[in-house]
């Protein structure tokens, strides 16, 4: 029995009134019913859902969007889910989220951002870098969303990451997941809707205006670019007010120690440039173009620009789809923040003021309009010359773009062709007719457009300090915030642009796909989480007296029932592989047959589309459209549904080619920002072009990617580089931890307010959220290595008790939970990860942060865990052992007795089977020999039959065993045929000799008048082409003539020419030499100077040394004439020894009364006279060599042991003591005369005691 009941109220609703005012019943028959989860409660995390279908899912995310304080947020396990509010909300304080228990965050970006900030801070042994996806249809706030995380991270990384660990994590209270935000807990910042950064932009302190950035911080400088790319990368769509159309994926680079912002980058991706020529019907231009028309700045509009302020109406590029305004936009206020935040990065207003000129020029640009004449040539475009707004226009574009008029007309009417071959490098002009001249007027502007937008992407580059270089071993976190889903019709027609789009929400699904289905299956599968190994410390099966350790109070319900399955899939999802390689694939895809069909001479749009239904007709993601449409349409089915695509302009849009003569004509230009881009720098711009080029260096590198719309390959396709970024794109969003946030569109009117259930119900389905939940419901989100957590405790415990666990983390981790207590129904342990269910994150903060109260008696528990592990695996051995040997005891003896059984119904068998062969054997062949004697007697008295049948077997290769009697059978017929044909045959051969011998003779007379008739036509056509030759001999003379006097003529002039030439570069060349002897002239009287100075500083040196050689002059005369004194104290001292020697000699005579000395026979001895004199004349000789030696000679006297030195002679005569150090001092003169006193006393002494 079912009953209506009112969903606001919760009250039965009478069958007789109430239902009469339903507008409209429904058929139970036909729609099925789903289980309702209670009224009036709604769940934060829908994992935690009783009833899990597409019904409750978007019941519950109504009842959270009406609620008094809208929430918007839901959590789906660890995937947000966001539903655009479409109006402004109160946002909480983010110092609520920072450090807290994530279980206890309430659903909000900020929690996403936390949980990615916290897994980059952790201790782990390989660094985890962490990506944040948003997703979702165009208009479901992802811009907000992105917006929203980027401010939390910037604020999150100025604090210390210790706040998360320090954090207390004992109180087990339930406490509200989603506390009230009251004013003292909540600011109030613009959310989900128009871009408000002007509170951001007039906050933060500006440049000095002087070009260089004010030292802020980085997350503030990454805040300030984002005005910057909404103003030129966002425009308002039918579906989107604020509709971004380019990709961007942002890069925050964190310090490896301090966890603080160091740098970031912007990564874009598909700027849809046509855009800026075309918008569909009520949508607009980028914002920027509407910025500077309402921009309050009314004379510089009027007077430099040239525009018509506050009237959009005015210009082609902005009046085409009647949109001109948007009641939710303020473009002046949002050109204030433009102009503040192009400041705050460091862009001068001389800059600013470039760029605005490019801005206003694109506008005068779309303004020139082509008109069509008749000329030689045919219909060609022109610009009239009485239609001054449009010379106006060029006029006005010219100047404001930095090129001359007549250059950009030409690119625009003329299309210039460089020849090859015999005539190379010569140039001609050809005049484009109406469509291809709009079609250059265009490409130039989006070609200028997109210079911009690069160029502005490399100074927020700049300005970001991102490191390129250490990119690998810097951890970073990346928000990647791409175009959503579009479909535009019924309103607009899909083109190029949606299919790119649809084709990187393909790639983004892909991706959702593999991190939450396929890579969880392969994961649980690798890991054996199912294995009953992997099991905590429990009994397998009952145990007396262990009841208690058998059942877990937190595990009441199945862990294995209700966790994942070991077979099969964990749920059915929907797969967009083949939609995928439809669109990319190398070999054969859509984009490739594209490519194909550009490089075909005269390639259409038309082509392209019959090609497409004719290779992908039978592909099951390319259904066929209706008969009417299937000319200029076709269909794709994506997983969000099937879009058609209008073939318009796809092979023109493909095309990612700049023609050389757009491209000279903006290397001419004198605009900044058009040099710095396209390479034309003169001298006093070098410096800038060289800041500019090490940006892309540094952006384009390998890793970090660059900016997309920078990295256009010469001569490449769109589809080719977008398909390339996009694969890049996912290799390094799968080397990341990847959190995922779904945005959902609650209404296609966009009214705050309004929850259209299907609509939401549908995007559920598309993005496969349904089957996602049921996936994360049942899975295990949260996992971590155990050697992680190995290295979290090994400086908290003492090293012997690592020592028990012989290495195993995976032990060491079972016995940490142990000694946690936490439920087991909360964690599943794999072979290398530990495992946590979903809502559990807080347990493995729990894990990660131990409190060192905590750790004291660890040491004691994982020990206790030890014993108790192997008690446990003991006991089970020994019941294990007991119960399977009562199990072999019964099988053995059901084996013996189904062997003794299986014997006897064998041979029964065997006696019944030989039976039944031989009468299988007689029934085969009595069917044989019936079946042929029916043959034979079929074909009896039918010949012709007979003759039809053996050339069908004749005609088999190959006869089976049963229709091999045949041939028996009909082998006399055989034979018969054999004849037959040998007769035809040498028939055949005597009617062709026959045949052959007429065709000769009738060949031989045909030739033979052949020969007659070619000898009379030869001489004839000799006559003919003698005559024929005098001709050409005297044409080809007139014309040599002719050429030699043209020849003559021309070289005549380019010999003049080449006169003048070298006339000036003579000149040239003199003038150089003469700069460059100027020049030296210059630097030789520089030397010259110099010199002079070094030599005024030499003279006064010379002054100094001088002065100073005359006091070294005065110091040697006073030595001399010291050395005199001495020499003459030497002189006397030398004839008073000499005094003395002689009285000694005339004492020894007087003595002894002889003139001759003899030596004395006494031991104390005298010195014999004659060896007295040979040694004073050896010391004489020897004075004479040795004086300047200063050599000692020692005369050895027997009457003693006494030595004295020897005495020498200078040139005057006068003898003097020479010392063995050749000193002349006065100390040691004194020693030498005390030296002679003593020798003289000891001689006379001795010639006393011989006397006497």
């Amino acid at each position: 029995m079912f009953c209506l009941i009112d969903e606001a109220t919760g009250e039965r609703l009478c069958p007789t009134e109430e239902l009469q005012e339903v507008e409209q019943l429904v058929d139970l028959r036909q729609s099925p019913l789903l289980a309702a989860n209670p009224l009036f409660s709604t769940a934060a995390d829908m994992t935690s859902l009783r009833h899990l279908h597409e019904a409750a899912l978007a019941k519950n995310l109504e009842d959270r969007s009406a609620l008094q304080n809208q929430r918007p947020y839901t959590f789906m396990a660890n995937v947000l889910i966001a539903v655009n509010p479409l109006r402004h909300l109160s946002e909480p304080d983010k110092m609520l989220f920072v450090g807290q228990p994530l279980d206890k965050c309430p659903p909000h970006p900020y929690s996403v951002a936390e949980n990615a900030y916290r897994q980059l801070c952790a201790v782990r042994a390989v660094m985890q870098n962490q990506s944040i996806i948003i997703s979702g249809e165009s208009g479901s706030g992802k811009t907000e969303t992105s917006k929203i995380i980027l401010d939390f991270l910037t604020m999150r990384a100025v604090h210390s990451p210790a706040l998360s660990s320090s954090m207390s994590f004992t109180s087990d209270e339930e406490t509200d997941p989603e506390p009230e935000l009251t004013a003292k807990n909540r600011t109030v910042v613009g959310c989900m809707g128009p871009p408000r950064s002007s509170t951001l932009a007039m906050s933060y302190p500006q440049s000095s205006g002087k070009g260089k950035l004010s030292p802020v911080a980085v997350g503030e400088r990454l805040m300030e670019t984002i005005p910057i790319l909404e103003s030129f990368g966002n425009a308002k769509t039918h579906r989107n007010h604020n509709s971004s159309r380019f990709g961007k994926y942002m890069r925050l680079q964190f310090a490896n120690e301090t966890h603080e912002l160091s740098g970031a980058s912007i990564d874009t991706y598909l700027l849809e440039k046509s855009r800026l020529v075309f918008q569909p019907q009520g949508e607009r231009n980028f914002h920027v173009f509407y910025e500077l028309l309402y921009s309050d700045d009314t004379e510089c509009l009027e007077t430099t620009f040239h525009l018509k302020p506050k009237t959009p109406e005015a210009y082609s590029y902005l009046n085409q789809s009647g949109c001109l305004r948007s009641d939710l936009i303020d473009d002046a206020e949002n050109y204030q923040n433009l102009k503040s935040a192009l400041q705050f990065i460091g862009i001068r207003e001389s800059t600013q003021h470039e760029i605005f000129r490019l801005v206003a020029g694109l506008l005068h640009m779309g303004n020139i309009k082509i008109s069509q004449e008749d000329t030689e040539e045919g219909e060609t475009a022109c610009i009239r010359e009485d239609d001054v707004e449009s010379q106006e226009a060029v006029r006005h574009a010219s100047e404001l773009l930095g090129v001359s008029s007549a250059k950009l007309t030409d690119s625009i009417l003329l299309k210039r062709i460089m020849t090859r071959g015999s005539r190379r490098n010569s140039i001609y002009f050809i005049k484009r007719d109406v469509r291809n001249a709009v079609y250059s007027r265009d490409t130039i502007a989006k070609t200028i457009y997109e210079h911009t937008f690069t160029w502005l992407m490399w100074k927020c580059a700049a300005a970001l300090d991102y490191d390129s270089f250490r990119s690998d071993v810097v951890p970073y976190i990346g928000v990647l915030d791409i175009f959503g889903f579009e479909d535009f019709e019924p309103k607009n027609r899909n083109s190029f642009e949606q299919l790119l789009i649809n084709y990187a929400n393909e790639t983004l699904q892909s991706l959702f796909n593999t991190c939450i289905f396929e890579a969880e299956q392969e994961l649980y599968t690798s890991e054996h989480i199912y294995n009953p190994t992997n099991q905590s410390l429990l009994f397998p099966f009952p145990l007396a007296g262990h009841g208690h350790m058998i059942k877990d109070p937190d595990n009441e319900n199945d862990f294995l029932a209700k966790q994942v399955v070991p077979s099969g899939n964990l749920v059915a999802y929907s797969d967009n592989r083949e939609c995928l390689n439809l669109m990319a694939s190398r070999h054969g895809g859509l984009f490739a047959t594209i490519d194909n069909v550009s490089r075909l001479p005269m390639p259409s749009d038309r082509q392209l589309n019959e090609r497409l239904h004719t290779l992908f007709k039978r592909h099951p993601c390319f259904p066929t459209p209706h008969p009417k449409d299937i000319r200029d349409t076709f269909l794709i089915h994506h997983y969000a549904g099937t879009v058609s695509y209008t073939i318009n302009s796809f092979i023109d849009k493909n095309n990612n080619i700049v023609s050389d003569q757009f491209e000279e004509l903006l290397k001419s230009s004198s605009s900044r920002v058009l040099q710095d881009l396209t390479g034309n720098t003169h001298n006093g711009n070098r410096a800038r072009s060289a800041s500019i080029a090490s940006v892309k260096s540094a952006e384009l590198s390998p890793l970090g990617g660059g900016s997309a719309s920078s990295k256009r390959l010469k001569g490449g396709s769109t589809s080719n580089l977008f398909s390339t970024q996009m694969k890049g794109l996912t290799t390094e969003l799968e080397g990341t931890s990847c959190n995922f946030v779904r945005c959902i569109k609650p209404n296609t009117q966009m009214k705050a307010g309004l929850f259209d259930r299907p609509f939401v119900v549908e995007q559920l389905r598309c993005s496969g959220t349904v089957q996602a939940c049921e996936v994360l419901r049942v899975g295990l989100p949260t996992r971590i290595l155990y050697a992680e957590v190995v290295d979290v405790y090994r400086n908290l415990l003492p090293y012997k008790v690592f020592c028990r666990f012989d290495s195993n983390d995976k032990l060491f981790t079972q016995a940490i939970l142990w000694a946690y207590d936490f439920p087991t129904a909360a964690y599943r342990l794999g072979d290398t990860r530990l495992f946590f269910c979903t809502g559990k994150i807080d347990l493995l903060d729990k894990l990660l942060t131990p409190a060192p109260v905590s750790t004291e008696n660890l040491g004691k528990q994982l020990l206790l865990y030890l014993r108790k592990k192997r008690w446990i695996s003991l006991t089970t051995a020994v019941v294990t052992f007991s119960a399977f040997k009562r199990i072999f005891e019964r099988v053995r003896y059901r084996r013996r007795a189904t062997t003794i059984q299986c014997l006897v119904r064998q041979h029964l068998a065997r006696k019944r089977v030989r039976k039944i062969r031989a009468h299988r054997r007689i029934n085969r062949l009595w069917t044989r020999m019936s079946h042929q004697a029916q043959i034979m007697r079929a074909y009896q008295d039918r010949p012709e039959d007979k003759m039809v049948l053996l050339d069908k077997l004749l005609a088999k290769n190959y006869l089976p065993v049963q229709q091999r009697w045949l041939l028996k059978w009909l082998g006399p017929l055989q034979r018969v045929i054999y004849l037959q044909k040998r007769w035809k045959k040498i028939t055949a051969q005597y009617m062709a000799k026959r045949g052959f011998v007429w065709l000769y003779e009738r060949v031989r007379r045909t030739r033979s008048a052949l020969l007659v008739q070619s000898c009379a036509r030869a001489m004839m056509a000799r006559t003919r082409f003698l005559a024929l030759k005098k001709k050409a001999l005297a044409r080809n003379r007139w014309r040599a003539a002719c050429l030699k006097v043209r020849v003559f003529c021309l070289f005549t002039r380019q010999l003049r020419l080449i006169h003048v030439d070298r006339l000036e570069k003579d000149n040239a060349s003199l003038v150089q030499s003469m700069t460059a002897m100027s020049g030296k002239m210059s630097k030789a009287q520089e030397e010259a100077r110099v010199v002079k100075l070094q030599l005024k500083q030499l003279q006064v040196s010379y002054n100094e040394v001088k002065i100073e050689a005359k006091q070294q002059r005065m110091r040697v005369e006073e030595l001399e004439l010291a050395l005199q004194a001495r020499r003459c104290e030497v002189a006397e001292l030398r004839r008073q020894t000499k005094r003395d020697c002689s009285l000694v000699e005339r004492i020894i005579r007087f003595f002894t009364c002889n003139s001759a000395i003899s030596p004395p026979a006494s031991p104390l001895g005298m010195v014999a006279p004659s060896r007295l004199q040979t040694l004073k004349r050896q010391a004489q000789s020897a004075s004479e060599e040795t004086f300047d030696k200063a050599e000692p000679i020692v005369w050895a006297l027997p009457l003693g042991e006494a030595v004295m030195n020897l005495q020498e002679e200078d040139g005057t005569g006068v003898k003097r003591r020479v010392n063995t150090s050749a000193e002349s001092d006065e100390p040691a003169q004194d020693l030498e005369e005390e030296e002679f006193r003593t020798k003289d006393a000891d001689m006379l002494w001795s010639v006393s005691r011989f006397m006497f």
